[in-house]
């Protein structure tokens, strides 16, 4: 590599000769040429120097790969860059948990008022800022100056404040203290031979600037730098220093594409710096060889619909590369690591039976850290009720978040192991056992003491729900959650489970021993914030064979690496490159007046990455979101694919580009199954029809043959198969349980009337009028069964508010629009009617009628009355099937037996209860009314029934023949079970999940 003036050939561009060999095994290679083949080997004295530690497994294996068989060879020494600058400053570095409670001290001396909970929330950023300044060798005491009151000051130009104006003034009183507090923290660290990674950076150049002016020092080995993209300050000092001693070389690589001077692309900002600056030659930069616009490549944009399908498609690509080029070398390029568990799970075994992982799978994407983070949900959403001095009382747990964690695989995949062990009845089916009280109980907030009890103390119980009152309690609760768990996950085959355990027992441990000798313990809130930095800096590795022909990998691991083919994934604006976010206390103008690396300087590494891994590859798979997908803030493509198509694509005439969307192919229907043409029909063979008889004959309401008539399959499913509806609780009053409360307040005000067979008169009205407020109360937070009492809160106290007010329109209408004194004959009566069909081929069957009636009235002449609340709107026109006397009585009668209209629901249920109560009575009977309490003006709406009888026949041997006709139907084998056309019946089904409705 002889020095030789920097510039760039106006010259015909050097075009690649024959299949692209690697980066390091050309290095390699001209390793061995200079330095291995003399008779001094200087080989083994070299210092080789590569962005990563898996550059470091390559090239070393390409150096034994580069030598005759058999050869022997004392190797150089390669080390990855951050490695080799640590062991230069002759330090450790220190954990991140240790460097803030270190610096939270050093505040605190400074600052006694400040609080640990919110020290936490800003200490990482300040720490990281730290650093920041050290790697790139800022003057600090600038820096700090800058940051410091009177610099911010006279920046804004701001005249002077008023004299009792302290506000703008305090606001920069922290940073006066920031160099104070930084001096300190080195002092600290280097009086222990530790240091944060910015400051081993500092030391590294300290030490190598000190020992290269002292003469009495050894000569420093020589070093090859390979393969390196954009450098710190400190990395670019210390490479000019040996530099400038004769003791480095420096090897990047590069393509003119991006490199050229007037190149617009981002990915050679850096690396055009260096050309200019260091006077290299133009051979230390790759040497001029086109390999992006001169190297043959086929290149495949797939668009997927959502993210979940990129690890199947990988998982495809790869099988299909394997089975073409079974001696190719693939690397999956990950630029969001969370997609790491589906692509795993997606490569396939038979044409990818070894591979390697290079990138370890972060904590925060394994199961365990969504159980731990559903923990605490839980004893954060949590309400307090207690003690106003400590802040600390009664919890009470949310039951969303305690049904969500009980249900997590690590818990059910417990319960299940529980479930075996015989000396433990008790506790068999424990974790199913609470989610059904909270249901029944409808327990919108649980006490701990109350969860405890539901869970019969069962230690995973008690683990969970014990309170939290600071980060001892935690530590426990967690260690007794590993202890029961790690039970479960003792078998060979739970393997990664069991490493997620021993992870997670090793945080905890950390942090235990952290805080063990603190005097101040930390909140819950606090110790979740440290506990998930360590969870985000955690990796669970991955073993395997680290030079296998498939590579998983992220691209920062890609780093002086190249492979035949290039699977990159999430190839999406805000994921390739990251979104423009500053992760810094310090204002973006600081950073760019002292040059420190911003958001800008992130994007630029990210396209000389990008751009790097293209230039050798020969096939490149770019798999992105495509717009409109779910969970995803822009389905744009990343603009390296843009750059791509109308910007390399123009210049590399070898290049070919396909555009291509991914489908998701239909599974073929296999033999001897119907192929599904979206109806859901059963037949009513023998057993469907005794199943139907029996319904009958048990009971059958109103309600359920309107559902036959809307939708017989509906019927089947609640009243043949009797599939149980979900219960869920119900935090806010939805407008059945509003119904129910106006039923049970208007029954418990006119109870006494009844049990006393007294008649409510025009006297008793104010009574119970005062009355209203307190039975509402009642039958809204149902204090009288043993479900948790609703809470009068929020749109709860709305809605008993207007429950009030609609009962005591009610009331006060009574005497004008029902008439007083009103003699009520039973509340919540209980009527039935047996009618007998005789179904064809069967003989008789006893149809037996069931239905609760609100209120029966016995009116002046004698006769019975069923009245119905309605809290919805009913119009008397929902009342008359005759439209208004235009339709004769066979037609009306007709529409009331098969119509499945609202409105012949209605009239059909009153008809129905009239019949029923003249059954049950055997007395005259007036046509049933409803009270709606939304058109209470109307007073009592009746459905005029004379369609049924127009010549005075009896109205009881009528309707019976008319049930008969609808019981027939039921049970004609010609018609079967079906669900109906009609998809506004399906909108609030329960079942409709079921018949994909």
């Amino acid at each position: 590599m002889p020095a030789q003036p920097a510039s760039y050939p106006v010259s015909a561009p050097a075009l690649p000769v024959g299949a692209p060999v690697s980066f390091l095994a050309g290095v390699a290679r001209e390793l061995l040429e200079r330095y291995g083949s003399g008779p001094l080997d200087e080989l083994s004295d070299l210092v080789v120097v590569v962005p990563t530690r898996r550059a470091v497994v390559y090239l070393k294996n390409e150096l034994a790969l580069a030598l005759p068989v058999g050869a022997p060879l004392w190797a150089p020494r390669v080390a990855a860059m951050e490695d080799y600058m640590v062991e230069l400053a002759g330090v450790q570095v220190e954990e991140p948990i240790a460097l803030q409670l270190l610096l939270f001290d050093l505040l605190k001396h400074i600052d006694t008022s400040l609080e640990f909970d919110r020290f936490v929330g800003w200490a990482g950023l300040l720490l990281s800022d730290f650093s920041n300044l050290d790697q790139n060798l800022a003057p600090t005491h600038k820096v700090f100056e800058y940051l410091s009151q009177a610099k911010a000051l006279e920046r804004w130009n701001l005249e002077a404040l008023p004299e009792k104006s302290k506000a703008a003034a305090h606001s920069f009183s922290f940073w006066d203290q920031l160099e104070r507090v930084y001096l300190e923290l080195q002092r600290r660290m280097k009086a222990t031979s530790l240091a944060y990674p910015g400051l081993a950076y500092r030391l590294a150049v300290e030490k190598l600037e000190k020992r290269l002016q002292d003469p009495a020092e050894a000569e420093v080995a020589r070093h090859v730098f390979v393969g390196l993209g954009n450098l710190s300050k400190a990395e670019e000092k210390l490479i000019r220093l040996l530099l400038g001693a004769g003791r480095a070389e420096v090897c990047f690589d590069a393509d003119p594409f991006y490199l050229e001077e007037d190149s617009p692309n981002r990915a050679g900002q850096h690396l055009r710096r260096y050309l200019k600056k260091w006077n290299l030659p133009l051979e230390n930069f790759g040497g001029g060889t086109e390999w992006l616009r001169g190297q043959p490549r086929h290149v495949r944009y797939l668009g997927v619909a959502n993210p979940s399908m990129q690890g199947k498609l990988a998982g495809q690509l790869l099988a299909e590369a394997r089975r073409q080029y079974p001696d190719a070398t693939v690397a999956v390029v990950l630029p969001d690591e969370t997609l790491l568990l589906p692509v795993l799970h997606g490569l396939p075994p038979d044409e990818v039976p070894d591979y390697n992982v290079t990138m370890g799978l972060s904590f925060q994407a394994t199961p365990l850290f969504n159980l731990v983070d559903l923990l605490f949900e839980v004893h954060l959403t949590g309400i307090r009720e207690g003690s106003a001095e400590t802040g600390y009382g009664v919890p009470r747990y949310h039951h969303l978040a305690v049904t969500k964690l009980l249900g997590h695989p690590f818990l059910r995949r417990y319960q299940q192991w529980l479930d075996k062990q015989a000396d433990q009845p008790q506790y068999h089916g424990v974790l199913d056992q609470v989610c059904r009280e909270i249901v029944r109980l409808n327990a919108v907030l649980l006490p701990a003491t109350e969860l405890l009890k539901l869970g019969a103390h069962h230690p995973l119980i008690e683990a969970l729900f014990k309170t939290w009152d600071n980060c001892d309690d935690i530590i426990a609760a967690c260690h007794a959650l590993i202890d029961l768990l790690k039970q479960v996950y003792a078998d060979k085959q739970s393997g990664i489970e069991a490493e997620y355990l021993y992870l997670f027992y090793t945080l905890i441990k950390q942090l235990d021993s952290a805080f063990d000798c603190r005097e101040q313990r930390l909140s819950v809130r606090s110790f979740r914030r440290f506990l998930y930095e360590q969870m985000g800096r955690t990796r669970l590795p991955f073993s395997g064979e680290p030079l296998a022909d498939v590579q998983v990998m992220g691209l920062l691991e890609t780093r002086a690496l190249d492979f035949d083919h290039v699977i990159i994934l999430s190839c999406n604006e805000g994921v390739l490159p990251a979104p423009k976010k500053q992760q810094s206390l310090f204002p973006y103008d600081v950073l760019t007046e002292f040059k420190l690396p911003t958001y800008a300087d992130a994007e630029a590494i990210t396209a000389y990455n990008f751009w790097r891994l293209l230039q050798r590859t020969q096939r490149v798979d770019l798999v992105h979101v495509l717009p409109g997908a779910e969970g995803m803030k822009s389905g744009e493509r990343s603009r390296f694919l843009l750059q791509l198509q109308n910007d390399l694509l123009p210049q590399n005439p070898h290049m070919v580009l396909e555009d291509l969307t991914v489908s998701v192919a239909t599974a073929p229907t296999p033999m001897g199954v119907d192929a599904y043409e979206g109806d859901l029909v059963l037949e009513k063979d023998e057993e469907m029809l005794a199943a139907l008889r029996g319904v009958l004959e048990r009971n059958i309401s109103p309600s359920r043959l309107n559902d036959f008539l809307a939708c017989s399959l509906r019927f089947y499913f609640s009243k043949v198969a009797r599939f149980q509806e979900n219960e869920a609780v119900e935090e806010t009053l939805e407008a059945g349980s509003f119904g129910t409360m106006v039923h049970a307040a208007l029954e418990n005000l006119m109870l006494p009337f009844e049990q006393d067979a007294r008649p409510i008169t025009a006297a008793d009205i104010p009574d119970l009028l005062k009355l209203v407020p307190e039975e509402v109360r009642k039958a809204l937070r149902q204090e009288e069964t043993e479900k948790h009492a609703r809470p009068d809160e929020g749109l709860n106290h709305v809605y008993g508010q207007v429950a009030g007010r609609l009962i005591s329109r009610y009331l006060e209408g009574l005497e004008q629009y029902e008439g007083l004194p009103l003699r009520l004959f039973s509340l919540e009566k209980d009527l039935a009617a047996t009618v007998f069909v005789d179904v064809p081929g069967s003989g008789k069957l006893a149809v037996r009628l069931f239905g609760k009636a609100d209120r029966v009235d016995q009116l002046p002449d004698g006769r019975l009355r069923v009245v119905d609340y309605k809290t919805g709107l009913v119009e008397a026109n929902d009342l008359n099937l005759t439209n208004r006397g235009k339709l004769s009585p066979a037609e009306a009668t007709e529409r009331l037996l098969s119509e499945t209209t609202s409105s012949a629901d209605k009239v059909r249920q009153l008809w129905l209860y009239r019949l029923m109560l003249a059954s049950t009575e055997k007395r005259e009977t007036e046509n049933t009314a409803i009270v709606s309490m939304r058109n209470l003006d109307k007073g009592l709406l009746s459905a005029d029934l004379g369609f049924l009888t127009p010549n005075g026949e009896d109205f009881v041997r009528v309707s019976e023949e008319l049930v008969s006709k609808i019981v027939l139907r039921i049970l004609d084998p010609a018609e079967p079970i079906r669900k109906t056309d009609d998809l506004k019946k399906c909108e609030y089904c329960p079942y409709r999940g079921i018949c994909a409705r």
